[in-house]
């Protein structure tokens, strides 16, 4: 098995008790990785030259938080921007994570019609895989960042999306993604905090946990751990849950007659 981090384990006893403990854990079907840090850094750098972006440099202390702008209600969007300002100014600013606002870009749909779509393509997927983490809320039945998302899962981001315990939304949720939820975002902005100071500590990988792919956290010095399963031992307050008995916030069309010919 190849050593992680580029060490020689039977030089380095902690090292070589880590990796024995990390081999049974594999042996007994529970934590597998299919990609640590050196591995990922060479598989980022291909697919940053398959996508033209290879100018591109991951800043591990940056967050990209989608927003969904395009099919957004006006009468919903103050709301929508102000769960936005608190998660950027109350949460990740306060961690020490720089974030980038999509919704106060050149391109946002709000602001600009008249770019093309390969140009807003490539200018925000650089913004995603330019930073380490991918944080977002989802609490509308259509998010509008589901190709976001996937950029962000195939780029091995660390992604946190947040939901509203009282909207139910799509169960379409990516694997290797951490889910939390809140009652009352304003009220509960401080408890999110910690979780970001403790996600700096590691470096994101990809694996297995038993049968379903997971975020695999590494720091150096310990073995490697779920990324998710941390999150949620240490915050169980904040884990996401679904409930199919809460409602979902319902949208309606202001132009129906778009789906028809006008003759």
């Amino acid at each position: 098995m190849k050593n992680l981090f580029s060490k020689n384990i039977k030089e380095e006893p902690n090292l070589y008790n880590i990796y024995i403990i990390y081999f049974l854990s594999n042996l007994m079907g529970e934590l597998r990785v299919v990609m640590d840090p050196e591995q990922r850094g060479a598989y980022i750098d291909k697919l940053l030259a398959l996508d033209g972006l290879s100018h591109v440099v991951e800043d591990p202390l940056a967050a990209y938080c989608p927003i969904s702008l395009t099919s957004t209600p006006p009468e919903l969007k103050p709301h929508i921007l102000k769960r936005q300002e608190l998660l950027m100014d109350n949460i990740l600013t306060p961690a020490g994570i720089c974030p980038y606002d999509p919704a106060s870009a050149p391109f946002s749909p709000d602001t600009n019609l008249t770019s093309q779509p390969n140009e807003v393509y490539v200018v925000d997927s650089g913004k995603i895989v330019g930073a380490r983490y991918f944080v977002g809320h989802n609490i509308l039945p259509s998010t509008g960042q589901g190709i976001e998302a996937e950029k962000a899962k195939t780029f091995n981001r660390i992604p946190v999306i947040l939901s509203d315990s009282s909207m139910r939304v799509s169960r379409m949720q990516p694997h290797r993604f951490i889910y939390l939820q809140y009652h009352n975002f304003e009220e509960q902005v401080e408890e999110f905090i910690p979780v970001f100071e403790m996600l700096q500590d590691y470096i994101p990988g990809m694996g297995f946990n038993g049968d379903l792919p997971t975020l695999v956290g590494f720091n150096g010095l310990d073995a490697p751990v779920d990324l998710e399963e941390k999150v949620y031992r240490e915050f169980p307050e904040l884990q996401y849950h679904y409930n199919g008995a809460v409602p979902i916030l319902k949208l309606r069309a202001e132009n129906p007659q778009l789906f028809y010919e006008n003759n």
